[in-house]
């Protein structure tokens, strides 16, 4: 399946530096892979990987790799210091792909900056014209509304198991990504916030877009003070 941005981040990859940033299990890591055909000598490093965190350390990837697609290096201590270094002295013609977490959306805005090298794309869930090459339009929408836009709880085809994966998905979300934004002790407080919003997010059953939104309770002042991290994990 391809997604609807692949085409303009495969223009961009001749011209800039590439960084494809978005939630967690949205499918950065199947987008960015897509990719790898289309050169003749790619070179794919992900910093959670041991042997590859010391050659991205030491730059020591060979000779003549026409891509470079790195993967969770803003796990890296000042990674946009060194991305700027390897593009400045990349080979010519080279490519360079990095895909992020939220969390890279973030860091991003902020310290050494990396103007003027890169095009930056933010990758949603599923959308119903991207499901439509696998199914009718209808069928799309419904299973979108009812299964969810992440791409394995939609692919799934089973109610049960998106339930069971989103729960864990908060579950991770809560525990690991927002905790790394600041210190936030009421985890219970933020998963109530979390299902909050999600159940202000209804169905739309005649529209082919999928979703709308409606407004928002009154949140406690508990909840209030997380609304502004919320975002930055979901969108």
């Amino acid at each position: 399946m391809k997604r609807s941005i692949f085409p303009w981040v495969k223009e961009d990859l001749s011209r800039k530096m590439v960084l494809i940033t978005g939630p967690r299990q949205v499918g950065k890591t199947y987008l960015a892979r897509q990719f790898l055909p289309f050169f003749h000598k790619p070179q794919y490093l992900n910093f959670d990987v041991p042997a590859d965190a010391g050659m991205i350390n030491k730059e020591a990837w060979p000779l003549g790799r026409d891509l470079l697609l790195f993967e969770e290096l803003h796990k890296m201590k000042g990674w946009k210091k060194y991305l700027k270094g390897v593009f400045d002295g990349r080979e010519e013609n080279q490519a360079i792909l990095v895909t992020g977490s939220a969390r890279m959306e973030t860091f991003r805005q902020s310290g050494e900056s990396l103007a003027g090298r890169y095009f930056h794309y933010h990758l949603l869930p599923l959308t119903v014209s991207e499901l439509t090459g696998q199914m009718p339009q209808q069928d799309s929408l419904e299973v979108i509304n009812e299964l969810g836009g992440f791409p394995e709880p939609c692919l799934s085809g089973s109610a049960d198991y998106a339930a069971r994966w989103r729960k864990q998905y908060y579950t991770d979300l809560v525990r690991e990504d927002i905790l790394e934004f600041s210190r936030i002790s009421e985890l219970k407080t933020m998963k109530f916030l979390l299902e909050m919003l999600r159940s202000r997010v209804v169905p739309c059953q005649q529209s082919t877009v999928g979703y709308r939104r409606c407004s928002l309770i009154r949140a406690s002042s508990a909840v209030n003070c997380h609304l502004t991290r919320a975002p930055l994990l979901f969108l």
